[in-house]
């Protein structure tokens, strides 16, 4: 152990010396909460069908749309269902045509035979973007789960997509994630799409395994990705991919494990960051284990022997969603959404963090302004609430880094269960959330608003201030939920006598939020699968 400790220090200082920067900023001035805002909502397009009506769980949802992104410069909508089918959605005549299916699993006649949408929140088809430079090249990835315990072949089917190429598609192998006793049930797979002709809705081009991950179980799984906006050719983080991956539930145990979001030997509770293209950065960089992409060599734990290179930031829940804010035409800064614990003692908390590099964001630890009770895992914490660099559950290195505090945070349960993601509002059509951060909560449905400008100015070092924030007052709990009511098929038969009657289909709007170059905000939610705009704000 002395000898890693003994190559890490000089990276690790760089690290320690960034975070310890942080949290000397003074701390500014209390911001007041933006004003109150009240937004009409007009439905845009009911999504097709997906949902499995014959079960009582997320799989019964009309349509799990989980994210929409304007394609570049294009025009059109991509959505993307869990359940497995990819949508050029038509802004012109509002109609979606399923680009992509992924579900080949059972009867499914898509294209993976392991594919897995469960039961769970977060599965099936998740995250969705497109390569910078996506009007030359064609190039989009996606991330869906495989069921890791399946026997089927991990290869797409030939001939489900006419026009795609499918023979040098290789599945690669897994990246490991620390399960102990446990299985590991599912896995998280990256794959780089390139279409060959962009202007059509058929694909027509080849496929290509990124990366594989291990999954412990069906909560916090990888689910987001996104490149640097701002980012120009020559630049170093030119076509660099960010991915998040939640801690699959470790955080929460009582074993072991509950130390993965703070382990720098594996994903779990982090954000990543690659190079997708083997082209790309190629003097800067090196190639991964898999030999399917490239690690930065400017990544903080870069030359830290026994930790993941691709590693950006650590310590996290559930990041499950990333926007960035566009400072200038040359800086921005990346946001994650973390969703939080379910409520109880201590309080726990949905937040937004400033993704900083090699940042430690101190989960299981803290969550938001709240420090966790003393653990036996963990033992007492120090004095200044630091925390020694893990690699894994028996290597600890002597160094030290200071908890990145987040930047907003609303206790759990207050405004709902789960912070649904957002993004920053830089467009002419709402004044109002100009320079503004919008997002919602998944379950309540509630959408909201903050100044980005407070929360660059709320980490500031001390845990409690965080920036303020005011709804956007909606009718959209009870309109999703009166449209479910029409859109999810109802029992064709009351109960058998003396049977007992099926369970209350849970009261979850499931919301998500998008926006596009033209300054639209788009309203997702899953529980009524309709996606519907702003079409007034008072």
């Amino acid at each position: 152990m002395g000898e890693i400790m003994n190559k890490a220090a000089s990276t690790i200082k760089a690290v320690c010396g960034l975070a310890l920067a942080l949290t000397l900023v003074a701390a500014m001035p209390a911001q007041s909460a933006p004003k109150p805002i009240a937004a009409r909502l007009t439905d845009y397009v009911e999504m097709p069908l997906t949902g499995n009506f014959s079960v009582r769980d997320t799989r019964s949802q009309p349509a799990r749309i989980n994210f929409l992104v304007e394609e570049p410069n294009h025009g059109r909508l991509f959505v993307s269902d869990s359940s497995g089918p990819l949508y050029i959605l038509d802004k012109k005549t509002h109609q979606p045509t399923v680009y992509l299916n992924f579900d080949g699993s059972g009867s499914g006649k898509g294209l993976f035979p392991t594919f897995l949408a469960d039961g769970s929140y977060a599965s099936g088809l998740l995250g969705f973007t497109f390569d910078p430079d996506y009007e030359r090249n064609g190039i989009f990835y996606t991330i869906h789960l495989e069921d890791a315990a399946s026997t089927a072949s991990s290869l797409p089917k030939a001939g489900v997509i006419p026009g795609l190429d499918v023979s040098k598609y290789v599945p690669t192998k897994s990246v490991v994630t620390p399960a102990g006793s446990y299985s590991i049930t599912r896995e998280a797979v990256l794959i780089e799409w390139t279409d060959k002709n962009i202007g059509d809705t058929k694909f027509e081009g080849t496929a290509r395994e990124v990366m594989r991950v291990q999954l412990l179980n069906g909560i916090h799984p990888m689910d987001d990705l996104t490149f640097n906006p701002t980012a120009r050719r020559g630049d170093p983080d030119w076509r660099v991919l960010y991915v998040s991956t939640g801690d699959g539930g470790t955080g929460e145990t009582d074993d072991v494990r509950r130390l993965n979001p703070q382990r720098l030997d594996h994903f779990g509770g982090k954000i990543i960051r690659i190079i997708p293209d083997l082209k790309e950065h190629v003097s800067s960089s090196e190639v991964s284990e898999n030999r399917q992409y490239r690690i930065p060599n400017d990544n903080p734990f870069f030359s830290t022997p026994g930790a993941r290179k691709e590693i950006w930031a650590y310590g996290m829940r559930n990041p499950h969603r990333m926007a960035w804010d566009i400072e200038s035409p040359h800086q921005a800064n990346l946001l994650a959404f973390v969703i939080g614990a379910n409520g109880g003692n201590p309080v726990r908390y949905e937040t937004v963090d400033v993704i900083r590099r090699g940042a430690n964001y101190g989960y299981p630890l803290r969550e938001g302004p709240e420090f966790r009770p003393e653990h036996k895992i963990y033992g007492s914490l120090a004095a200044d609430k630091s925390l020694p660099l893990r690699i894994t559950d028996t290597v600890v290195l002597s160094e030290r880094v200071p908890m990145q505090d987040s930047a907003l945070a609303y206790k759990t349960t207050v405004e709902g269960n789960a912070i649904a993601g957002g993004f920053v509002y830089r467009g002419t059509k709402w004044p109002a959330l100009q320079g503004s951060l919008v997002f919602g909560d998944i379950t309540s449905g509630r959408i909201f608003y903050a100044k980005v400008a407070d929360l660059i100015t709320a980490t500031d070092g001390d845990p409690t201030t965080l920036a303020p924030y005011t709804e956007i007052k909606t009718d959209l709990p009870q309109v999703a939920l009166d449209r479910a009511r029409v859109r999810v098929p109802q029992p064709s038969a009351a109960p058998a006598p003396g049977a007992a009657a099926p369970p209350p289909r849970p009261l979850r709007i499931d919301l998500r939020l998008a926006t596009d170059s033209d300054g639209e905000i788009y309203v997702m939610t899953k529980s009524d699968g309709v996606i519907r705009r702003i079409e007034s704000l008072e």
